[in-house]
């Protein structure tokens, strides 16, 4: 082949990678100016006024600058909301890991019925999550519910018991219905890791004698490292998030307040739309971080360099 003739083939070669790449930007521009305008730019705006006073009682908007932010440490229903939240996120991780792994194995383990049974479990995280506290508001009830009429049938003293007038079993129980939400994703997200494992490995471990603990411990736990991981980031950043459960189950109790319902409080209740944006941002950034950890976590578990 002539030099003339290779210098064409590169030539076209480049004016080929350039056109694909032209064409991506064309394709993925609808996105980026939809992150922008719907994502980005309001975060950027969220940022700069929870920098000012923002209030409909006084006029103007004086630039505070972290005055906003350093008012949240000394705020004592701030400091509950969030030490609430930390036992949310703390006890509802643990046990959408815990009970999502457990129902993983078992589904992945199943031979018949397998598509149903994930279908009922599936079920209460596809619905919205007001539909699924108001049917544990039910349950809960003092005089009708379901949980207090179990229980007394059994032989419990629990009739017309109140759950909510105690802050730890209203905490418990207000995790338990997030949970009951969320941990369905986890199943899916663990159960898709598991399936990806091929099954010669674990015949050949049995031939080398482990059992199945052994089994679990050594092989399956590592290799669906990464799932784990985003199935954690989920569920700790939804636990941050925790805003439906906690309003329709508790209301504005003190007891109970996650931090997203303080944020709703301060802005819309005391008027104050420069804390709540505040108290906001600290939620957003916190998020932010823990999805970090997770996301790195997963890179370093899966890159193959």
């Amino acid at each position: 082949m002539s030099v003339t003739a290779l210098t064409r083939a590169s030539a076209e070669r480049n004016s080929g990678a350039r056109n694909d790449a032209w064409l991506g930007l064309v394709l993925a521009a609808p996105i980026v100016a939809t992150m922008i305008g719907l994502v980005i730019w309001p975060v950027i705006a969220t940022m700069w006024q929870s920098l000012h006073r923002v209030d409909p009682m006084q006029a103007g908007t004086p630039f505070v600058g972290l005055s906003n932010y350093t008012a949240l440490f000394t705020d004592k229903n701030a400091l509950t909301a969030w030490a609430n939240t930390l036992f949310y996120v703390v006890l509802a991780v643990t046990l959408e890991t815990v009970g999502g792994v457990a129902a993983a194995v078992l589904l992945n383990r199943l031979t018949i019925g397998r598509r149903w049974l994930l279908a009922i479990v599936i079920l209460p995280w596809a619905l919205p999550g007001v539909v699924n506290a108001i049917v544990w508001q039910w349950i809960y009830n003092p005089s009708h519910g379901l949980l207090n009429g179990l229980l007394t049938a059994i032989g419990f003293d629990f009739d017309r018991h109140v759950w909510f007038n105690d802050r730890s079993s209203a905490l418990i129980l207000v995790t338990v219905v997030h949970v009951w939400r969320t941990m369905p994703l986890t199943v899916v997200i663990v159960l898709a890791a598991l399936q990806s494992i091929p099954k010669d490995i674990y015949e050949a471990a049995r031939i080398d004698g482990a059992n199945r603990f052994q089994l679990f411990r050594m092989m399956t736990l590592p290799l669906i490292r990464s799932g784990l991981a985003i199935a954690l980031a989920q569920s700790t950043v939804t636990a941050f998030n925790l805003f439906d459960e906690v309003w329709i189950l508790a209301g504005s109790s003190l007891d109970t307040r996650s931090i997203l319902v303080q944020v709703y409080l301060e802005a819309f209740q005391n008027l104050r739309f420069s804390r709540g944006m505040a108290l906001s941002v600290l939620v957003m950034f916190i998020s932010l971080a823990v999805s970090l950890v997770f996301v790195s976590r997963v890179y370093r578990e899966t890159r193959l360099d």
